[in-house]
């Protein structure tokens, strides 16, 4: 185990902590760039966001805000398309994983042919696009320093995803201070975005001495501060704290992946209109009560990262309690515990089920058990 060369990937520039906004201008000059343009939703330029960012712009900006939730990828075109009309020598990804994720893709669209369906997989994208500075504004996807874009397919009715070096943005600009007005439900379905990143990493297949120090460090932080976080959202330690565990997952989920909570979150995102973030809480403890026979070892490390006194137990009590652990975390958060208390009707189970077996199969190899599609359906059982 750990004998094999690993791959470590992050943006190339990482600038940390309350007030890094300020360092925007900087990062715009050491690009060249005499032009910019800036991808966000409405929500973010409601919350007064962009103007804040916008203050720290030192050339001509243009702003696109029409980011969706879960963006359907022709959403890329469009964007892809103001890139060009604007002349834009930088694209500046500011909001959630949903605009960053935009401002990767767009970005690379404007050096590449086609469009984002023919880049679906690994590896796809053959040259690098405009640079891409990302300012998160929710300490959950890790989208501004990972490798990977992801979308809904209107076609298939599946979320699809690119992943590739050449969607690493330049440089990442994480200030908590961005998060202070973020509301208690999007903090918790964004934090347990991340410790569902920092998890799945942890106990992948291909985890590594690397990706295992990282995402065991994401795991801590996120429990330490969640809760603050979500408590009381104008706690700037804790805002902070939650953007370097998010920011630690994200370093683990760039090389080895995720599994299958993602696997059926993202099914179930491309049938029934849910939150990613919100999919993954819900998903998360049920997931792990089906892979703790697979890894027991690190489920217990899990409860002791999370706080839990395991000393005393036995391997078989300590990783349960590691399950218990999440479980207790997305009650305490108002996380819905059900799929139905969210919406989804019992008859569209076998749909999602069916389409996690054939659209999410790179994930699902990821995974620390194996998963059938009657594991699927009985796990979605269990979770309605």
């Amino acid at each position: 185990m750990f004998m094999e060369i690993t791959r470590f990937r992050c943006a190339q520039v990482v600038h940390f902590g309350p007030g890094a906004v300020a360092r925007l201008g900087d990062e715009i000059g050491r690009l060249g760039a005499e032009r910019a343009a800036l991808l966000t939703d409405p929500g973010v330029r409601a919350a007064g966001l962009v103007e804040q960012v916008l203050k720290n712009i030192p050339v001509p900006v243009e702003v696109f805000a029409e980011v969706e939730p879960e963006p359907p990828y022709p959403l890329v075109m469009r964007a892809t398309a103001f890139i060009k009309a604007c002349g834009a020598q930088v694209v500046i990804g500011l909001g959630g994983g949903s605009s960053m994720d935009v401002a990767k893709m767009s970005a690379a669209m404007t050096a590449n042919p086609g469009t984002v369906a023919d880049y679906w997989g690994v590896d796809r994208l053959p040259r690098r696009g405009l640079p891409v500075i990302a300012i998160p504004t929710t300490a959950g996807t890790s989208s501004e320093i990972s490798p990977a874009a992801v979308f809904i397919d209107p076609e298939s009715r599946t979320k699809r995803g690119v992943n590739s070096s050449h969607l690493l943005p330049m440089v990442a600009i994480l200030d908590p201070e961005l998060t202070l007005g973020l509301p208690p439900h999007l903090t918790a379905s964004t934090g347990m975005d991340a410790l569902t990143h920092a998890i799945e990493a942890y106990t992948s297949p291909r985890a590594s001495l690397l990706t295992e120090g990282t995402a065991e460090r994401g795991i801590q932080l996120i429990g330490q501060f969640l809760r603050r976080a979500y408590a009381r959202g104008q706690d700037l330690e804790a805002r902070t704290g939650m953007f370097a565990g998010c920011f630690f997952a994200g370093m683990a989920l760039a090389e080895v992946n995720v599994g299958a909570v993602h696997g059926l979150a993202q099914a179930l995102g491309g049938c029934f209109p849910v939150g990613h973030g919100l999919a993954n809480a819900l998903f998360l403890p049920y997931v792990m009560a089906f892979n703790r026979i697979a890894c027991r070892e690190k489920y217990a490390r899990v409860a002791a990262l999370l706080g839990e006194p395991i000393e005393g137990f036995s391997l078989d009590e300590a990783s349960a309690m590691g399950v218990e652990a999440v479980r207790r975390l997305t009650q305490d958060l108002a996380i819905p515990q059900r799929l139905r208390d969210i919406g989804v009707p019992r008859e569209l189970l076998d749909a999602v089920a069916q389409s996690c077996m054939e659209s999410q199969q790179r994930v699902l190899g990821n995974n620390p058990r194996a998963v059938t599609l009657a594991q699927a359906r009985a796990i979605l059982e269990e979770a309605w």
